[in-house]
């Protein structure tokens, strides 16, 4: 029977309390838990080997979102891709695939996600380019796992858009694909935004699915998604909405939630978190199905 894996993401994302709370809460640890690294700031190293062990023995795989900023500079285009294909971060690079290599467990790379929008420093802006992009991520992965690489096969790279979004001025995803041999898992993110525009999961997921089947057969990872509390009945979006997407969309091989309060981080965003106790419940309630047993290899 396939399965599928769900994962989370929350703050403190290296907090093994905050992890071992959620896994109170739901009844069963999740399959991935999603860690926040910068390259540039106090979060670029790579992640402490304690914190990886913990969520290894936890039984979860950490799903690290590798971003070519600098959080207290996030305006800053000191990481745009030109710079990258140059060879400026190869030692940083290196350094840290080679430290992923001797850490030795399964790591998802989910390297400069959603790089299609215009909003982050790493995506549409500061010329960059989707030539560049893929330029890029091709020059990334060659350190990691390329002929002269550092041999870090352990490490699994998600490429990673928002859902498609040309009214907002994003590049297509075929523009921006690296090709299969470059890529173990596609993926994308996106979010029912509620209020008038409440959308069930298998709605929301729909424009990125057909967008990815038609540059791609890599299995789906949803890197984030999640429901506004308003404009309908989250818990029956949780409740409803995973079985849905287990039926039609049989390519999706992990589901991440967001389950965090991001209304402080950009405007317009929401308060993503499973707080009701019913949607926690559907939540827990899906732990309990084989089908939703799935783990990452």
């Amino acid at each position: 029977m396939r399965s599928v894996a769900l994962g989370v993401s929350m703050l403190p994302d290296t907090d093994l309390a905050n992890f071992d709370a959620f896994t109170t809460s739901v009844g069963r640890a999740p399959a991935i838990w999603s860690l926040w690294d910068y390259w540039g700031g106090s979060a670029s190293a790579f992640p402490d080997t304690t914190l990886l062990d913990g969520l290894r023995n936890g039984g979860a795989v950490p799903f690290v979102w590798w971003m070519p900023g600098d959080p207290n500079n996030p305006d800053s285009a000191s990481f745009r891709y030109s710079t990258i294909i140059a060879g400026d971060y190869d030692v940083y690079i290196r350094d840290w695939a080679t430290a992923a290599q001797a850490w030795g467990g399964t790591i998802l790379l989910r390297f400069a996600q959603e790089m299609n929008g215009p909003w982050f420093p790493w995506g549409m802006r500061f010329n960059n380019t989707p030539k560049r992009f893929v330029k890029a991520w091709r020059h990334v992965w060659n350190i990691f796992r390329g002929p002269n690489g550092v041999g870090a096969t352990n490490v699994k790279f998600v490429w990673s858009p928002y859902a498609p979004c040309a009214n907002l001025g994003c590049a297509s995803y075929a523009s921006l694909y690296p090709g299969d041999k470059y890529v173990d898992y596609a993926g994308f993110s996106e979010f029912n935004w509620g209020g008038s525009s409440w959308s069930s999961m298998k709605k929301t997921f729909a424009p990125s699915m057909r967008a990815l089947a038609a540059i791609t057969s890599k299995p789906v990872i949803v890197g984030e998604t999640g429901s506004s509390p308003n404009g309908g009945n989250k818990a029956a979006w949780i409740a409803q909405g995973y079985p849905a997407v287990y039926s039609k969309f049989p390519k999706i091989t992990a589901i991440v939630y967001f389950d965090v309060d991001a209304r402080n981080n950009v405007d317009n965003q929401q308060d993503w978190r499973l707080t009701s106790q019913a949607a926690l419940d559907a939540y827990a309630a899906l732990l309990t199905e084989p089908r939703f047993e799935g783990s990452i290899p």
